[in-house]
């Protein structure tokens, strides 16, 4: 552990500004929607319709959990329980794998490892400053949630289990960075896992069955019940959780190389296989695009076996008058879930699009740009040949997550597949942000690009309580896409088509900017 504490002031000093917006946006939030939500419902009698109504949608259920209180902070904690843990786990996953495994990628890990640090002391820095991060997140909301008149203890509660997934995913970060030799493939696989354990809580609050919540952290946050009967007990869960998989981070990480990983790396054949760079775009993502492939299969397929039945499980009135006004008359509540719940996933592909819009910078930094520029490869060549993999890579893991759901669902593989393609262009527009932020400032370009997925994240949050609208509403791309297409209906064409008339213009603009600048080490 020795040169642990030079370490953390290292990582303090370099998200200096990232930590600072994190936590403060993350702790203000809550009191804004306790505040809204009183304002929103001028009584008790109103808050309780409007839970009951809430507790009637699957798609809310699949989203944010059951509703234990129809109080002022029921209503908070059910309104932000997860989706505060969602954007937490996030942030998390990128610091903790930036100060891990990115650093190893870079080499300038093993410039740390030559003066007086000790094996352990970057993952223990890691470990130190994201959790403290999320836990001084959770208390920092305290005060505006008592200042909004509700309860001390049960404000500490809620805090508590919102910092405690974010504090869950940075210990599966920390693992994930044990096992492979790429960042962008840690990244991945820690995203991966974070939308199972999504899907479990999700399943568990819309279809009926409980016991899969126990096995999710999301789950966990919204167990605890605070503002309801305070289950203090659930925070014990976290602390297990994070405690197990860090000290495996630990165990791991003595059994490995430095820059290396326990997943071995397939070393391919020195000649006769790969074909120009897109041959070796094709070797270098195909591993991670076939993992998240069967990932997003898997969790299709559980989406549709937990929709089956909704349509007679919920036929309330009030969700026949919601299923109506967003998909129209003849909408079904199953498809209502569909929608929301695709809309959710769909920003979990976007991550993992970004990975792989993000590795040829990875490429450029580790130096192997370099060799491989020196060869007859055109840079405009070399650039396409990994932005190929990020526009059809989405479309991909879309049409996978789709059919699958639609298969388990009601063998509807066309009909839902279609419907989930629709948020391509979505996907499409933040890769495009990506391209252009790796022409115009390569070292940022990942800070960048995830700090514009979490900027998206935060506004759809928000407009869900008309807290944003008109201009900032607008900047989130996933907002323009239709809201319901699984009734068969013809797919409104003009904002799809201006979504992808964006991402093509600032993935053009990237790669013109490519190539016109030097090559940037990291």
């Amino acid at each position: 552990m020795t040169g642990t504490w030079s370490l953390i002031r290292l990582v303090l000093r370099r998200d200096r500004v990232l930590l600072p917006v994190w936590i403060v946006i993350s702790a203000l939030l809550p009191a804004s929607i306790a505040s809204s939500t009183a304002g929103l419902y001028a009584d008790q009698a109103a808050r309780e319709a409007f839970a009951a109504a809430s507790m009637s949608n699957p798609a809310q259920l699949a989203m944010r959990g059951v509703i234990y209180d129809a109080g002022v902070g029921g209503l908070t904690a059910w309104t932000l329980g997860s989706s505060l843990a969602l954007i937490g786990g996030l942030v998390s996953v990128l610091l903790v794998v930036r100060h891990t495994r990115a650093e190893e990628e870079t080499g300038r890990r093993e410039l740390l490892s030559s003066g007086v640090v000790g094996r352990h002391a970057p993952l223990a820095a890691a470990l130190a400053v994201v959790p403290a991060a999320n836990l001084l997140l959770g208390l920092l909301s305290v005060p505006g949630l008592v200042a909004t008149g509700l309860p001390a203890g049960s404000s500490l509660l809620f805090g508590l289990s919102v910092a405690g997934g974010g504090c869950a995913f940075a210990a599966v970060a920390a693992v994930t960075a044990q096992l492979t030799a790429s960042s962008g493939t840690a990244r991945g696989l820690a995203i991966g896992v974070g939308g199972l354990m999504f899907a479990l809580r999700a399943v568990a609050d819309s279809g009926g069955v409980a016991w899969p919540a126990w096995l999710s952290p999301f789950g966990w946050a919204r167990l605890t019940r605070a503002y309801a009967d305070d289950q203090w007990w659930v925070l014990g869960l976290f602390v297990v959780f994070v405690a197990v998989l860090a000290a495996g981070a630990f165990a791991l990480s003595v059994r490995r190389d430095v820059a290396g990983g326990l997943l071995p790396t397939r070393q391919g054949p020195a000649a006769g296989t790969l074909r120009g760079a897109f041959g070796l775009a094709g070797r270098l993502h195909r591993g991670s695009l076939a993992g998240f492939a069967i990932g997003f299969g898997l969790l299709g397929a559980l989406l549709g076996l937990s929709a089956r039945g909704l349509d007679t499980q919920l036929a309330t009135p009030q969700f026949r008058d919601l299923a109506a006004v967003i998909g129209g008359s003849g909408a079904r509540v199953s498809d209502v879930f569909f929608t929301f719940v695709m809309y959710v996933l769909s920003q979990l592909v976007t991550g993992a699009a970004l990975v792989s819009a993000l590795r040829a910078r990875g490429e450029e930094a580790a130096g192997r740009a370099d060799l491989l520029l020196s060869a007859p490869v055109g840079r405009l060549r070399w650039a396409l040949s990994h932005l190929a993999f990020a526009v059809a890579g989405p479309a991909l893991l879309l049409a996978v997550l789709g059919a699958a759901a639609g298969l388990a669902y009601d063998g509807g593989v066309l009909r839902v597949a279609g419907a989930t393609l629709a948020y391509l262009p979505a996907v499409w527009t933040v890769v495009g942000i990506a391209t252009l932020a790796f022409g115009v400032l390569p070292r940022l370009a990942a800070a960048v690009s995830w700090t514009a997925l979490g900027v998206f994240l935060v506004v759809d949050l928000l407009a869900e309580f008309r807290l944003v609208s008109g201009v900032v509403l607008d900047v989130s791309p996933f907002v323009h896409v239709p809201a319901l297409l699984l009734d068969g209906a013809a797919s409104p064409v003009a904002p799809l088509a201006a979504l992808t008339a964006v991402a093509g213009a600032l993935a053009v603009a990237g790669l013109a900017l490519v190539r016109r600048r030097d090559l940037t080490p990291a």
